[in-house]
């Protein structure tokens, strides 16, 4: 009996993270930001408007311009921006590089994903 109840319980453990793991959206490595965002926009995720702390988008910086969702984004080195996206709960963080033309690195949640 404790067999089962314990076969029972990791399976509803996996069921529920791999729900929540199964919201997370994947792209392919260096896929263009700009097409990751309109199939993000298509797929129900809202932007997150939570710059952090200091952080204002330059002008003329094409990587945050009219990206409401961008949370940061370095002035130098790779480039690197995160712009943050939520949907039912789960806000996940996609990470990339490039100044001109940004590519996705990685997805992440960052939370709800639990």
């Amino acid at each position: 009996m404790k067999a089962l109840f314990a076969s029972t319980a990791i399976f509803v453990t996996i069921s529920l993270c791999s729900s929540a793991l199964a919201q997370i959206p994947s792209f392919p490595k260096d896929e263009p930001y700009a097409k990751a965002r309109k199939i993000l926009v298509k797929k129900g995720w809202k932007p997150v408007h939570e710059p952090e702390d200091g952080f204002v988008c330059q002008k003329d910086d094409p990587r945050c311009k009219g990206r409401p969702e961008t949370v940061n984004c370095a002035g130098t080195g790779l480039g690197n921006c995160i712009f943050r996206w939520k949907r039912k709960g789960v806000v996940i963080d996609v990470l990339t590089v490039g100044e001109t033309k940004p590519v996705i690195t990685e997805v992440t949640c960052h939370s709800g994903c639990s």
